[in-house]
């Protein structure tokens, strides 16, 4: 199930200018529970905020029983955010 969901998470991405997609938490870590949900970092430059909506629930339709929690990432994030993803 892991590797649609990344699948679809890319194919999502690629329609949207971004820099980078990173998984990030649990399932990254591999520590994850089977209630556990995916974490997702999105890095890119003035993605506006339709863009940041519509990759949101883009994101969030994903076909998986599992919440699909969104993060979007540029030059004004917290620096503690970005280092722990």
């Amino acid at each position: 199930m892991q590797d649609y969901v990344l699948s679809m998470i890319k194919e999502i991405a690629a329609k949207f200018e971004i820099e980078k997609v990173v998984l990030f938490g649990s399932r990254a870590r591999d520590d994850h529970l089977k209630t556990s949900d995916y974490d997702i970092a999105i890095f890119g430059k003035d993605i506006s905020l339709v863009d940041q909506a519509l990759l949101r629930e883009a994101m969030e339709e994903i076909n998986t029983l599992k919440k699909v929690d969104v993060v979007f990432i540029d030059e004004d994030s917290e620096k503690e955010l970005v280092e722990n993803i």
